[in-house]
């Protein structure tokens, strides 16, 4: 079984450079990719999100979030095997659960200052701590 390099995305530009870099690691270590978007919003907001009849949903709008990212991977590395997920779940507890069967983890960084970071939590910092696979956090336009 060969082990995904594990992608986090959000729709954020930090996020689609993390799965292009990701993308392309795949292919360099003949890889799978796994994009992964997790979030709460099920648990607060019910399973289906109102929305008027002219607007999408919040899953339709996750989901095709992870569709965009699934097909940018694909067209910058078509020879890649790419899986997507969308996870009701908290993304450090999916992320660090996810990095026990993965070669990787590869994240985006915002780059928020440290008192931002540290009132409303990082990501990556959390699952830089606890993952059991290497963690690789892009900052910038790297």
């Amino acid at each position: 079984m060969d082990l995904p390099i594990v992608v986090g995305v959000d729709g954020s530009q930090p996020s689609l450079r993390a799965a292009d870099w990701a993308a392309d690691e795949a292919a360099l270590r003949g890889a799978p990719l796994r994009l992964v978007h997790a979030s709460v919003w099920e648990r607060y907001e019910g399973p289906v999100l109102d929305a008027g009849p002219d607007e999408p949903s919040e899953r339709t709008l996750i989901e095709d979030i992870v569709r965009a990212a699934e097909h940018r991977a694909r067209l910058r590395r078509p020879g890649v095997r790419i899986t997507a997920e969308v996870l009701p779940e908290e993304p450090e507890y999916t992320l660090v659960r996810e990095s026990r069967a993965a070669l990787a983890v590869v994240l985006g960084s915002r780059g928020r200052s440290g008192v931002a970071e540290a009132l409303r939590g990082s990501v990556s910092l959390a699952v830089a701590g606890r993952a059991h696979c290497p963690v690789i956090v892009l900052r910038g336009s790297h």
